[in-house]
């Protein structure tokens, strides 16, 4: 019977550590929303209908139409905040002992964020784009004595995706296009491990206080998977343009190893127990469906709008089969539930062509969390309703090559967190959080 305890205990451990994948550092969910640092310029509102720049392959592959061969390359720097205030976190043993460590901790961790993006006219006709992005990710990294270091130390979530895509002029005014992602993504997460309470659990002679036997746990695992996209595009009259575009589901089987660090006095018992090996890890990326829509209201302003909706429901757990950790082999599985919701994105936006080289930009975006109360977040990055703000500028150095410059703030509500892991230890507290995203881009047109 303890065999399978430990199993268990082992098997929530792991889901614990990975359940790091319910975070983002710049949008709601685990997006990071950093298409271009022309779309940055305007929140992003307008999407494929804007179709100014080559990011527009990624937005919509149906608005390449519209564009001449060129390349574009862009980089975001991104600066979050995440600050956590503790409202008395516990350990389980003896009941209710507040957990050591400073009242106050930081998460936050700074990143940057790349995008490539090619477009070439291949004839009157169709195009060709491909897009280079990172539309995924997490990176935060907490003190080892901070009050949630059984949840959380290091979360790093690295996600590339390379999307080639064909566009069809059907005729003056429409255009369809789709596209292939190959996605790749690598994930490191480590936590503490409370032994203490593991082995009161198991009546073991390890057994003490919560929080008096303390080891570590560090997960690494990557891969490779595919989805789609498509999107049609629609220019009734100069000016004024209408996009439609789907992204799908990116089912992801990520492999990789489970190392435990486990305490001298808990070796003898727990060592053959707690020992390193494989794990397969299925997590999914969600599905997007946009809408949005582009008008030049006078001959130098243009205003923009978009509303994007993400199919996190569609993602219920987070599934972890794991070599067994006793010896003599065997395996189990773990599912840990998440119980996301699918969210909305709206965005509005304006520019003003001040002249043939200069475009001023501005936006504003409402962003919804997914995650539906304090029990279902985590502090690997925590998630709740934001509020963008942009501005950014254009500037046409010459025919041919041109620079685009934003700024961007995000409002992030305060987040409460009550969330209580596999061993008993509860989370709880505020997060005061907040995001500043500064944006550079280069584009070069070849006709």
């Amino acid at each position: 019977m303890k065999k399978t305890r430990f199993s268990h205990l082992t098997a929530f451990i792991l889901a614990g550590a990975l359940s790091g994948y319910a975070g983002t550092a710049s949008a709601a969910g685990f997006a990071v929303n950093t298409p271009s640092a022309q779309s940055m310029g305007n929140a992003t509102a307008g999407g494929g209908a804007v179709a100014e720049d080559a990011s527009t392959v990624w937005f919509n592959p149906a608005s390449m139409t519209r564009l001449p061969s060129q390349m574009m390359a862009s980089a975001h720097v991104l600066l979050p905040n995440f600050e956590f205030t503790d409202k008395g976190s516990t350990l389980p043993i003896p009941p209710a002992t507040p957990i050591s460590g400073p009242t106050t901790s930081d998460g936050g961790t700074n990143a940057i964020a790349p995008n490539f993006y090619y477009i070439r006219t291949l004839n009157e006709r169709w195009s060709f784009g491909l897009a280079v992005n990172a539309p995924f990710g997490l990176a935060t990294e907490y003190d080892n004595n901070w009050k949630g270091r059984y949840h959380a130390i290091d979360s790093e979530i690295v996600d590339f995706n390379l999307n080639p895509a064909l566009a069809y002029k059907v005729n003056e005014v429409f255009s369809v296009g789709a596209g292939v992602s190959v996605n790749y993504i690598d994930a490191k997460l480590t936590n503490v491990v409370d032994f203490a309470t593991i082995c009161a659990v198991n009546a073991l002679p390890c057994a003490g206080p919560s929080g008096t036997l303390d080891g570590f746990a560090e997960n690494n695992a990557d891969d490779i998977s595919f989805g789609f996209n498509f999107g049609v595009f629609y220019e009734p009259r100069d000016g004024t343009r209408f996009s439609l575009a789907y992204r799908s589901q990116i089912n992801h089987k990520l492999e990789g190893d489970a190392d435990f660090t486990v305490p001298a006095a808990a070796l003898p018992f727990l060592g053959p127990v707690f020992t390193d090996g494989g794990i397969k890890v299925g997590a999914s990326l969600p599905d997007t469906f946009s809408f949005s829509a582009f008008h030049m209201l006078t001959p130098k302003i243009g205003i923009m709008g978009d509303a994007t909706w993400t199919g996190w429901s569609d993602i219920p757990e987070l599934r972890i089969v794991y070599d067994s950790p006793t010896n003599g082999g065997g395996s189990g599985t773990s599912v840990e539930s998440l119980g996301w919701e699918d969210v909305w994105r709206l965005a509005l936006g304006l520019s003003y062509y001040h002249s043939d080289r200069l475009t001023l930009r501005t936006g504003v975006a409402y962003d919804q969390s997914p995650v539906p109360n304090p029990v279902l977040a985590t502090p690997r990055l925590p998630d709740n309703d934001r509020i963008w703000v942009s501005i950014g500028a254009s500037y046409a150095i010459n025919d041919k090559a041109s620079v685009d410059f934003a700024y961007t703030h995000e409002f992030i509500d305060d987040t409460n967190i009550a969330r209580t892991n596999s061993t008993g230890a509860t989370l709880n507290g505020v997060y005061e959080s907040s995001v500043d995203i500064f944006s550079l881009q280069a584009n070069y047109r070849f006709d």
